[in-house]
């Protein structure tokens, strides 16, 4: 399995865990209703924007890497 699809699947099971839905998620960061659907679903985009990943590991409180992004920098 590839980063991106971890990354969907990550996403996937965090929305379901926390009783969230695509549409309101994808409002959230400022993209059309369908927007997490169809990045879950069927692939596009390939990868989440910067800023659209940043939002929602924010929202999740979970690292940015999680979702696709690089690993968290040791400090």
């Amino acid at each position: 399995m590839d980063e991106a699809q971890d990354a969907r699947t990550a996403l996937d099971r965090l929305i379901v865990e926390r009783g969230e839905n695509y549409a309101d998620l994808s409002r959230l960061i400022g993209r059309n209703p369908a927007y997490i659907q169809q990045f879950i679903k069927r692939g596009t985009p390939r990868r989440l924007a910067e800023e659209d990943r940043s939002a929602l590991a924010r929202f999740f409180g979970v690292a940015e890497e999680v979702l696709g992004g690089p690993p968290a920098k040791a400090e």
